[in-house]
């Protein structure tokens, strides 16, 4: 299956599967246009998060292939999204 994980200001986060992706690209490029501004998403094992954007902030989105059971068990155990801490460096498979 094809998951979507975003990377904000160095953390990572995995994109519930429902989340939509193209909406969210525009509302990170309406606030970069505004000077800045709060976005919310969705993410797998997490509440909802809110991350300031701002035209200094980069983000980068990629599909990658997990299995349906890797999916489930980020619901109940999620990575951590802190930035050197080796788990993403792991999820590169």
């Amino acid at each position: 299956m094809e998951v979507v994980r975003a990377r904000v200001d160095g953390q990572m986060f995995i994109l519930d599967p429902e989340q939509d992706v193209a909406e969210l690209q525009r509302l990170i490029i309406e606030a970069v246009q505004q000077g800045a501004g709060f976005v919310d998403f969705q993410t797998v094992g997490r509440s909802g998060i809110s991350v300031m954007i701002t035209p200094y902030i980069g983000v980068r989105f990629e599909t990658i292939e997990r299995t349906p059971e890797q999916v489930e068990e980020w619901e109940f155990h999620p990575p951590s999204i802190e930035p050197g801490d080796g788990v993403y460096d792991d999820m590169i498979y």
